[in-house]
């Protein structure tokens, strides 16, 4: 029975630490559950995560003593079960007291605070950079990458953010620079055509007094982020970028298309039919003749193609550069 009880305590210690998709959707996650105590995050940025933060802690802290009670109510009944009690109940109420320093003194210990207090004027209070920081956050221009289902990345005009469970990192856009320090590669499919690329990015402050951080998203999100970045992201000569599907599909196309003759046009070419904005530099030749007018009733030996993926391409076209 004990074991029973302590791997059922296990499993739900791990969704409440990291909680899982399922969880997500359920509405059974720290935040969730206290919505209402923890209030609006778009409204109230720096406070909402203050609160968050402090009930996380909080929460996090107090699962070994809820395994002790849950073995009790369970009808646990050894020797140990006393000093288990109050070996647990030590961890919470140690928490407590580092919770009330976060809070005492105007604040002042808080780890958000702590990453706020570098960009505080001199004879400043730091809510008043809180307050600029969250009328940002309220902007509909900022990105926002969940990075996992704890953590997110926010990148608004002025300020680079990372949320996790315990912190908040903020650096000035214009007070750091991003290089990719890492990549990997996943396949989503067994044949290898739908392949993933994740990289790792770190924010480096030009401060000595404001904490470097790492963040990982993958090339996808990377292209979504790099036109709300003050400073373009570095990437070293031994980390190359995967391209996406759509620039796969154009180099693949443009291969096709060399493999084939010139074709000399004499009128003015059309625009191009997907951007509307160049004269059009290949042609799309038909080479099935159509049937002779004894055969008209029967099957058609080219057919209209409905293809939208980069992966195929009709036979029955011949694709040629224009001239």
């Amino acid at each position: 029975m004990d074991v029973l009880v302590t791997l059922f305590y296990v499993l739900f210690s791990i969704c409440v630490v990291y909680p899982p998709t399922e969880f997500v959707s359920a509405g059974f996650t720290i935040a969730q559950l206290f919505d209402n105590y923890l209030g609006s995050e778009n409204t109230n940025f720096i406070g909402y995560h203050m609160k968050r933060i402090t009930i996380t802690a909080f929460i996090h802290s107090a699962l070994p003593l809820g395994y002790v009670c849950t073995l009790w109510c369970c009808g646990e009944r050894s020797q140990w079960m006393l000093a288990s009690f109050a070996a647990t109940a030590f961890i919470p109420l140690l928490m407590c007291y580092k919770l009330l320093c976060w809070w005492e003194y105007e604040k002042l210990g808080h780890p958000i605070v702590k990453a706020l207090l570098p960009y505080v004027s001199t004879g400043s209070d730091w809510r008043v950079t809180a307050a600029y920081l969250n009328s940002e956050f309220r902007g509909v221009d900022k990105v926002s990458i969940q990075l996992t289902a704890t953590s997110k990345f926010v990148a608004t005009e002025t300020w680079l953010i990372k949320v996790s469970q315990y912190s908040v990192n903020i650096v000035k856009q214009e007070d750091c620079s991003l290089v990719a320090t890492a990549s990997d590669s996943h396949n989503l499919s067994p044949s290898g055509e739908d392949v993933i690329q994740y990289l790792n990015i770190e924010v480096i402050p030009n401060r000595d007094e404001i904490q470097r951080f790492t963040f990982r998203i993958t090339t996808v999100m990377l292209r979504d982020l790099q036109p709300r970045l003050l400073n373009a992201v570095r990437v070293p000569e031994h980390i190359s970028l995967m391209p996406t599907l759509v620039e796969r599909f154009v180099n693949v196309f443009k291969q096709y298309v060399d493999q084939n003759p010139v074709y000399i046009i004499d009128e003015e070419p059309e625009m191009c039919i997907g951007c509307m904005q160049a004269p059009a530099d290949v042609k799309i030749n038909r080479r099935c003749l159509p049937p002779p007018p004894h055969l008209e009733g029967g099957p058609q030996q080219c057919q209209q193609c409905h293809c939208r993926s980069g992966s195929r391409y009709v036979e029955c076209v011949e694709l040629a550069t224009t001239s």
